[in-house]
């Protein structure tokens, strides 16, 4: 079943299609942690990781997209909720399933860490600047975006099973309904 929302706004994904990710999730995530929590990270982390995972937001500010949706390939911000959100919301809203590579979704280090200090998970974390795309030749979107000087990412395939399938390994998961935004631990004081 189509969701009016999505028809009037972006093309649908479709099976068979290429996920790709542009950029790295989490990161608008890691530079509020940083701002609101620096006192509690500097205890564990070096200051030159936290000094770095600022600076991401000079990355954010300058980041657009440089593709058009089409027919054959649809374009999301990855924001509130993070990267499972976004994948949530993708199948939910295009009436399909996907599988993605846990070990293909980009994620830096300096938010790992950070997010391992304050107990956060990064794939749920706020995740401007990082886009999802889905397209019927996820190489030619990597290698346009390399063109830009952005990276590009193959993480997964768009299916017709109405399954999230998470695979790391040998191992795979389904994704459960997105919860609130990992950010919201920070605000409520439980990181």
């Amino acid at each position: 079943m189509e969701n009016r929302k999505q028809s009037e706004t972006r093309p649908a994904a479709r099976p068979g299609q290429d996920i790709v990710i542009t950029g790295h999730i989490g990161i608008g995530g890691a530079i509020q942690a940083v701002r609101e929590r620096r006192e509690i990270l500097r205890q564990t982390l070096p200051e030159a990781l936290l000094e770095t995972a600022e600076g991401f937001g000079r990355d954010l500010e300058r980041r657009t997209l440089p593709l058009e949706q089409t027919d054959r390939m649809t374009v999301r911000e990855v924001k509130e909720g993070g990267i499972f959100t976004a994948l949530w919301d993708l199948a939910r809203e295009d009436g399909v399933g996907l599988t993605v590579y846990l070990k293909n979704i980009p994620v830096r280090q300096e938010t790992i860490e950070i997010c391992e200090v304050l107990d956060l998970n990064p794939y749920e974390l706020l995740s401007g600047g990082c886009f999802l795309v889905t397209s019927d030749n996820g190489n030619d979107v990597i290698l346009a975006l390399e063109q830009q000087g952005i990276r590009g990412t193959f993480a997964g395939k768009v299916t017709d099973s109405h399954d999230k399938v998470i695979r790391n390994g040998d191992s795979c998961r389904y994704l459960n309904r997105p919860g609130r935004d990992e950010i919201w631990k920070l605000e409520k004081g439980d990181a």
